[in-house]
């Protein structure tokens, strides 16, 4: 049996331009799932498990986080999560698909990602030096990274889950040359804790330690434990039109 590669779990086409992204939906009336996330790799993530869905760009602005913040991220993960789940306005949305008789209703799933190490919350590095600087302060270290994850649904939009998932990741005890190298790879600068574990980052990723999904964004098991504590229909998603 050949081997599976992360290009297998994480598809190498984005699928954000799509109206409708996964497989094809079955006849039954159904919720339309839609990601408030622009992130590729959490549109990669639930195409990967067949989930179909549409991307809304949620409004939010994320905050440097506070004091408080950096004590519990737990908390700041969680509110930002939810904080995209309610600017989602799914108002035009459900007029658009209300006459659509295969529309039951809308799920919609919002999630904030962050690293965080010796009391610090680490987003998405500025520039390269902070880039630099958070890996430096990583290599050799064991950090966590933690995703809020926020499921919106009910009549009108209404009702809202609200959890996250946290992994240990260690890191091995890389140079500051190889450090500077991977910066320049650009790689770092559009993900939080300045590494990406699904590309060029997994070369200096010594052990994880939980959901190894959750590192790229978006925890799988957590959102499908979510997903049917709500009653969502997971396998009319999976079936064949």
């Amino acid at each position: 049996m050949r081997e599976q590669t992360l290009s297998d779990i994480i598809p190498s086409q984005a699928t954000t331009s799509l109206p409708l992204c996964g497989i094809a939906q079955s006849s039954a009336s159904q919720p339309l799932l839609i990601l408030a996330s622009t992130s590729p790799r959490r549109s990669q993530l639930l195409s990967s498990i067949g989930l179909p869905f549409r991307v809304v760009p949620p409004l939010v602005e994320e905050p440097d986080p506070t004091p408080e913040d950096n004590q519990y991220p737990a908390r700041y993960v969680e509110r930002l999560a939810r904080a995209k789940a309610e600017a989602c306005d799914i108002g035009p949305i459900a007029a658009a698909t209300s006459a659509q008789g295969s529309i039951s209703g809308i799920i919609v799933l919002a999630a904030d990602t962050v690293v965080w190490h010796e009391g610090q919350i680490l987003n998405k590095p500025r520039d390269a030096g902070e880039a630099r600087a958070m890996l430096q302060s990583l290599r050799g270290h064991t950090h966590r990274v933690l995703t809020g994850v926020c499921v919106r649904y009910g009549a009108g939009g209404q009702e809202y889950q609200v959890t996250h998932e946290v992994t240990r990741v260690t890191f091995y005890d890389v140079s500051d040359a190889w450090i500077d190298c991977y910066v320049a790879t650009g790689e770092p600068m559009d993900k939080a804790g300045a590494y990406a574990a699904q590309g060029l980052g997994a070369l200096i990723i010594e052990r994880i330690e939980g959901d190894f999904f959750n590192v790229v964004g978006l925890p799988l098991g957590l959102l499908g434990r979510v997903l049917r504590q709500i009653g969502a229909p997971i396998e009319t998603w999976w079936e064949k039109p």
